[in-house]
């Protein structure tokens, strides 16, 4: 190493640790800064964003992920991150990925599970969100509260009925609404744009306060003048887009009053994190109610409204029930919701969601991998970290544990663990970059011992070592000065054990017990039949609100062109489906609840998303045939070929947001030791839930202290 420079060894290869490496190398003269070192277990990176290519002959390179994965238009910092990793690649004209636009594709449409009483005959709503002329990655400042009201009132008036003729479709952020209509929604949108314009951009003053207090319960009215208009012109009776307009309107309303009734403009969202969502929005839906009692029981209504679609769908989201996915368990903190929900629904840019052209892992972790490895940083693959020791007396972590999983058949050589996918319709000489699903197990020694005994190295954890596991430490001062730790909350609470009584006047110990997480489940099917001809009358979009455990689904037969069916026996379209798995169990009695679920879930809804793929006397209410099967001449259930998979180890456990758990989330330098520096979703990062947004802000933000320059943040 060069005199002078800081070897820093980053823990975990998920998207927050990568992220914050590479924004560590954005910085100018970083080579002489710095030596980056990542530490990873087993043979892929990713975390939970990891995927793999399944290499046996006949599966087509078929793609598995360990969910659903899709980045929704407000992830910004994402997007900054990717252009700038793609961009670093300089990878050649004709490449399949060669720029960050050519691996995503746009979804501007959704489908929510209505089960409301109206919509009894008529539950899939399907909504439309317009594009704008934005591109995600150009600006990383958030909307403020007053910017997402605002657009808030500006999409409800796209909303009204009088203004619909297909699709309900939202109000793109930078469009305003229709102008010289004089409707008392276009009042509204106009009396929060004159205020809001008068006190620019930070609420100071407290007779700035009491203006836009004004001016949005003058909002609230107009909201109900609206609302009364269109029902004295419209019959409801039966009227699903009337009840669905006057539901979004009860809905604003009841934002916008817990807005001012609780400070939000001045305090910030991070104030209503005491709430849980749930509990804050029926207590000002509730105060809406008991406003119009005309329009019936004042706690029925806000009962109602909490129920609602796009309530019940933003918790299927983030996985937000407690209990493995018991709805009756809310678990999402208000402030954090209300955030999430409104970047969602009217901050995103360019458009709603984008689906990546791939695999996760072959269009974001492997660039950044590409991209990291062209620039000098190094990395160590079959190394799982087991414990971070802190000095007796010094607040500076001394030395690292960890175990070598597996050695090298050439321990000269360093692991490649990259293949090359050939996509059908590209040069032969640009193949793709992915991950394999499995080890390359001919670089290991003993490989064909360790594949003949199935050794899953992402199984293993602190009360679940693996066998042949050869203990190793890193010391400080001689491998490393300084740490990225990137690795998720259910293994920091076994890397990290002795945290809590080491600073007990730290976040260690308030954040492992505020924290909660929660198991997940993923299906993935391919078929024989295009999802269309299966009779779905959304295809191309995602779904939310669908029943247990496979509570959201989407449509992703775009990625056949990223796999290599060749002739006439191929699928012809896919479908992907997560949701929180309950039960105890782990490993593969867990994959084996999923499979049995699955079996459940499509026994139960496969005639409703797909009218004209069911079947009497099916096992899973749809004709087997309709599954493509890559061994069709395997013994037993072909469910059982498709791709199905329970993530129940400590780093694969989804971390959630509750209520009362944003204050013990800790910001990139407060982990208490001077040389320890934080990364991944579960940090305070100013989204603070567990999205892979969560995770690039968070990288961008320890890349920035490690470096020195890392800004507050507000709430």
């Amino acid at each position: 190493m060069a005199a002078g420079k800081k070897r820093v060894a980053v823990l975990g290869g998920g998207f927050g640790a990568l992220s914050a490496a590479f924004y560590l190398t954005e910085q100018e003269g970083w080579a002489d800064k710095y030596e980056i070192t990542v530490y990873q277990q087993g043979w892929r990176l990713g975390g939970k964003c990891a995927s793999g290519h399944d290499m046996r002959e006949g599966y087509g390179h078929r793609i598995y992920e360990h969910g659903l994965h899709i980045f929704a238009g407000f992830y910004y910092q994402s997007f900054d991150l990717l252009r700038r990793v793609y961009a670093a690649m300089e990878r050649p004209d004709g490449h399949p990925n060669r720029d960050v636009w050519d691996a995503f594709t746009p979804e501007d449409g959704v489908a929510l599970i209505d089960h409301s009483e109206y919509a009894s005959k008529d539950r899939i709503w399907y909504l439309d969100f317009p594009p704008n002329y934005q591109i995600p990655g150009d600006d990383l400042t958030m909307p403020t509260v007053g910017d997402s009201i605002q657009a808030m009132v500006g999409a409800l008036i796209r909303f009204t009925p009088a203004h619909t003729t297909g699709p309900v479709s939202a109000s793109p952020p930078t469009t305003p609404p229709p102008s010289g209509t004089g409707s008392p929604l276009q009042q509204a949108f106009n009396l929060l744009k004159n205020y809001f314009d008068k006190v620019v951009e930070e609420v100071k003053e407290d007779i700035q306060l009491v203006e836009i207090e004004f001016a949005m319960r003058e909002v609230i009215n107009l909201i109900e003048a609206q609302a009364k208009t269109v029902t004295s012109q419209q019959n409801l009776e039966g009227n699903l887009t009337v009840y669905r307009f006057l539901m979004s309107a009860y809905l604003v309303q009841t934002i916008l009053h817990g807005v001012m009734a609780d400070h939000v403009i001045s305090r910030g969202y991070d104030s209503l994190d005491i709430y849980e969502l749930s509990e804050w929005l029926y207590n000002n839906a509730l105060t809406i109610a008991k406003q119009y009692p005309e329009w019936g029981d004042p706690h029925e209504r806000a009962t109602a409204l909490i129920n609602w679609a796009p309530i019940s769908s933003a918790y299927d989201y983030v996985f937000g029930y407690g209990d493995g996915g018991d709805e009756s368990k809310r678990t999402f903190a208000a402030g954090t919701a209300l955030r999430s929900f409104l970047l969602l629904s009217v901050g995103y840019r360019g458009h709603f969601f984008w689906k990546m052209k791939g695999a996760m892992g072959d269009v974001v972790i492997a660039p950044l991998y590409l991209a990291l490895k062209k620039r000098g940083v190094k990395f160590k693959f079959f190394n799982r970290i087991t414990a971070l020791n802190a000095h007796p007396t010094e607040d500076v972590i001394a030395s690292i544990d960890y175990v070598e999983q597996a050695c090298l058949a050439d321990p000269a050589a360093e692991y490649r663990p990259m293949v090359n996918v050939p996509l059908p319709g590209w040069p032969k000489d640009m193949p793709l970059e992915g991950w394999p699903a499995t080890p390359l197990w001919d670089q290991l020694a003993d490989g064909d011992a360790l594949k003949a005994a199935d050794r899953d190295f992402e199984a293993d954890h602190n009360d679940q070592p693996g066998a042949g596991d050869v203990k190793k430490q890193l010391v400080l001062g001689q491998d490393f000065d300084q740490i990225v730790i990137g690795i998720s909350v259910g293994g920091l609470k076994q890397v990290c054990a002795s945290f809590p009584a080491r600073l007990p006047k730290s976040n260690w110990g308030p954040m492992f017990e505020a924290i909660t997480l929660t198991r997940t489940c993923a299906m993935q099917l391919w078929h024989t039949r295009t999802v269309d001809d299966l009779g779905s009358k959304g295809p191309d979009r995602t779904y939310a609100g669908a029943e247990q455990p496979y509570s959201a689904w989407s449509d992703m037969s775009h990625l056949l062109s990223r796999e290599t069916w060749h002739g006439a026996e191929r699928p012809l379209g896919i479908t992907y489906f997560c949701g929180q798995l309950p039960g105890p169990e782990n490993g593969k009695a867990a994959d084996e609840k999923a499979r049995v679920k699955a079996r459940e879930w499509l026994s139960q809804n496969t005639t409703f998303y797909w009218p004209r793929g069911g079947v009497p006397n099916s096992p899973y209410g749809f004709d087997q045939s309709l599954l493509f099967d890559p061994d069709p001449g395997a013994n037993g259930d072909p469910l059982d070929r498709q791709y199905i998979r329970a993530n129940t180890s400590p780093s694969e456990l989804y971390v959630q947001s509750p209520k009362n758990s944003l204050y013990t989330r800790m910001d990139a330098d407060e982990s208490g030791f001077s040389n320890l520096f934080l990364a991944g979703d579960w940090t305070r990062n100013g989204l603070n839930a567990g999205a892979a947004e969560s995770a690039a802000k968070s990288g961008a933000r320890c890349a920035a202290a490690l470096a020195g320059t890392l800004r507050p943040q507000t709430g």
